[in-house]
């Protein structure tokens, strides 16, 4: 079957890049809307069905923003609660998407809903005992949460012979839930059993083939049976193939692949066809799949590139029967059964230096992959297991012309239908990744609002420019730079005074950027990491989600401040001043403390920011920054927040950036060409000075290294010159010949540690 549809096709457009945007709530403004619960947490395609949100400040609440269409005004919105009147379209792809809502104060942090083709069945009440347990009709997907200290069951019929597929969606829907599943018969006697199926970020699921008709149970709580109403699941039961990962797990764009699965009950579920387009513009595609007359589907996502894939064939377990591949084609493939090692044979230059990178676990593949080079005669010479939670990176290079291979195994010697693998490799390029600490950014209309951007290096330790694409007239991302050898900077955007509230913003797009070794590079953020630390460190994160921005303006701040001037420069040893300026409302007339948005993670090392409040009654404070010996050259960017207290009331707004330079702290060089001076007489030679901005006063100047029968005055060159002439003066002692080692000095006065020098080029004495 074609996955390709015009409906995937604008699943894609909306849910790429779109940025949150909205104003920080505050005690005396009207707060963002939250999302406390969703009903139902699935949708069937080709249907219409009323979501009812739940959760806290939605009665103002203007649209349900969705992953797959158009905003939907609400059909009724009231302070606990919202309902929405959604038609799914028919062509919908099976899969985990991402919803939010929005209002003029804000908008909520994303959620996730399923598009299934089961059919969700509400959780009724009192079910918390076999005897009481909710009767359900074949196939559904219930949804429910599961009460502290409880359990919930359901009663359904099942002929002899009937293969039934039940999974718990519960982690992978970012609930604390961690969902155990029982299947018992009428007589309570257990049938099976799952706890945190491989690979599925502790969700459960199992396939079960009943040999008698009758009434059976199934039962869902938590392992360690917490509860409460944030531990939700979807339960689905049905005949759907039980799916870890597609297989392969990635496909080239402009091409169309067949693709089959990996997981616990796939043997007979009907392949997919993956039909990307040339000018697919996602690193991820949808593929679902049903056994042949089956009535339900399981799902998943594949990667999407331009490189060659290559699936892996069996027999390779030896090195003579290793697959000959192309180097820089990804790998997949699947360890068929226990102590299976798939082996790939390439040939590489010497120099060639490339990185082979495992990708299992983030996936839901259970594979535990390990990754061995062998070089031209079968000698090891690279291996890697885990980098932390996350599959290992092999970085190598060739040192010979030849064939060598690459073999892949699990840990644990593991294997089955489940242990699925892919393999992604390219040529080593320094660079960096760069990620968000959160799911959305607030901005008031004519104020700033900021998001953190955290960045991991690969062989490039300096600056990266921090923007965001595609803000719409009258936006502005204000300029932002993480600095040499940080790990975080903080991205400020400013709104106009006539910012609309609840306007949607799609397409815009938190970028890195930098210049490595002659080659641009832009990289996008992701939302991993925060959605990883928001549903409780959950290891699958759709790839479809994973960009899943959504915006809205905020109303206007109680207070602004911004920052006079926007840019500075000093160097080591060196300080100059900033001035924040707070723009005051209504009632804000206290003390404004500032700080760093990032604390001390906000600075290089040997630099400081000596932070005081505006004072009360006072709209301005002078801030002084200082560099010290070891402050390391180039652009940095830091961010201040401002918070006022009154009463009970704290209000808080960010600041405009302030950027500054790191650059020499002085410069001194002479006149260039080759001098004559001769014995008894007097050389006059040009010494220009460059100081830093944050560099004023006198230049003290002074000759090194000076021969016998030389001699040179000291000059000091006034704080408004920058030049003076340097007089040398030779005696009957002087020895005749050529001069090369006289150096000039400068120091600053005042400031010691603050000196340059130069040469003075060839001197003949005569």
């Amino acid at each position: 079957m074609s996955l390709h549809n015009c409906f995937g096709l604008a699943v894609c457009r909306h849910l790429c890049w779109s940025l949150l945007v909205l104003g920080p709530a505050t005690s005396l403004q009207a707060a963002a809307p939250s999302i406390t619960s969703v009903s139902p947490r699935g949708i069937s395609p080709g249907q219409s069905v009323e979501i009812v949100i739940g959760g806290q400040h939605l009665g103002t609440v203007t649209q349900l923003w969705t992953s797959w269409g158009p905003a939907i005004a609400p059909a009724k919105a009231e302070a606990g609660s919202a309902r929405f009147a959604v038609d799914v379209p028919q062509d919908a792809p099976i899969s985990l998407q991402a919803i939010r809502v929005i209002s003029p104060e804000g908008v909520s942090d994303l959620q996730l809903i399923v598009i299934d083709d089961l059919a969700s069945v509400a959780e009724g009440a009192g079910n918390q005992s076999a005897e009481t347990a909710q009767s359900l009709t074949l196939p559904c997907a219930v949804d429910g949460h599961v009460d502290n200290l409880s359990r919930d069951y359901f009663r359904f019929e099942a002929a002899a012979g009937q293969r039934v597929s039940f999974e718990v969606l519960a982690r992978r829907l970012g609930s604390p839930l961690d969902p155990a599943l029982f299947l018992y018969d009428a007589d309570g006697r257990e049938l099976a059993y799952s706890d945190d199926a491989e690979g599925l970020s502790g969700d459960a699921q199992l396939e079960y083939r009943f040999e008698t008709d009758g009434t059976y149970l199934a039962e869902v709580r938590d392992i360690g049976y917490a509860g409460g109403a944030q531990h939700i699941y979807r339960l689905r039961i049905g005949d759907f193939p039980c799916l870890n990962v597609p297989l392969p797990m990635g496909v080239r764009r402009g091409q169309q692949t067949r693709i089959d699965f990996a997981g616990i009950a796939v043997g007979d579920a009907s392949p997919a066809w993956a039909d990307v387009p040339a000018d697919w513009p996602h690193s991820w595609f949808a593929v679902s799949t049903r056994r042949p007359e089956g009535q339900s589907s399981g799902f998943g996502i594949v990667s999407v590139g331009d490189a060659e894939e290559f699936l892996e064939s069996e027999p390779n377990n030896t090195i003579p029967q290793a697959n000959v591949v192309p180097l820089g084609a990804q790998f997949n493939g699947r360890f068929e059964s226990p102590g299976d090692i798939d082996r790939y044979r390439f040939a590489a230059k010497k120099g060639q230096r490339f990185v082979f990178t495992g990708v299992t676990r983030d996936r839901a593949a259970p594979t535990d992959l390990v990754l061995q080079l062998l070089d031209t005669a079968g000698k090891q010479v690279a291996r890697v297991d885990d980098a932390k939670t996350a599959e290992g990176s092999l970085d190598y290079t060739f040192n010979a012309d030849g064939d060598y291979v690459l073999v892949a195994s699990d840990l644990l010697g593991r294997g089955g239908p489940r242990y699925a693998y892919r393999i992604e490799a390219g040529p080593f390029q320094p660079g960096f990744d760069v990620s968000v600490n959160a799911d959305h950014l607030n901005i008031p209309a004519g104020g700033v609002g900021g998001i953190t951007v955290n960045v991991v290096r690969a062989g490039y330790n300096g600056a990266i420019r921090l923007t965001a694409e595609g803000l719409p007239e009258g936006w502005e991302a204000l300029p932002t730079q993480i600095g040499t050898g940080m790990a975080a900077g903080e991205l400020t955007v400013r709104a106009p005074q006539g910012a609309t509230t609840a306007a949607t913003l799609d397409g815009v797009r938190i970028v890195g950027l930098a210049t490595v070794g002659g080659t641009e590079i832009r990289e996008i953020a992701t939302l991993t990491n925060t959605l990883r630390g928001r549903w409780s460190q959950v290891s699958v994160i759709p790839q479809n989600v994973t960009q899943a921005f959504a915006a809205a303006a905020a109303p206007a701040p109680s207070f602004s401040l911004s920052v006079e001037p926007a840019e500075v420069v000093l160097g080591k040893h060196l300080k100059t001043t900033v001035k924040v300026v707070v723009q005051r409302g209504e009632a804000i007339d206290e003390p404004i403390e500032l700080a760093a948005v990032l604390d001390k993670a906000a600075f290089p090392a040997d630099v400081s920011l000596k932070l005081q409040p505006i004072p009360k009654g006072a709209n301005e404070v002078t801030l002084e920054l200082t560099a010290g010996a070891k402050s390391p050259a180039g652009p940095f960017t830091v961010v201040l927040r401002g918070t006022h207290k009154k009463d009970k009331a704290t209000q808080t707004a960010i600041a405009a950036p302030i950027n500054y330079r790191l650059e020499t702290p002085l410069t001194v060089a002479a006149d260039p060409g080759d001098r004559v001076l001769k014995r008894e007489g007097e050389l006059r030679v040009k010494i220009d000075v460059k100081r830093n901005p944050a560099l004023s006063g006198e230049i003290k100047l002074t000759v090194d290294k000076l021969p016998a029968g030389v001699s040179a005055a000291e000059v000091v060159i006034p704080a408004d010159q920058s030049s003076a002439e340097v007089v040398l003066t030779a005696t009957t002692e002087a020895g005749a010949g050529e001069i090369t080692e006289m150096a000039i000095k400068a120091a600053a006065v005042g400031n010691d540690q603050v000196t340059a020098s130069a040469g003075l080029g060839k001197i003949t004495v005569e």
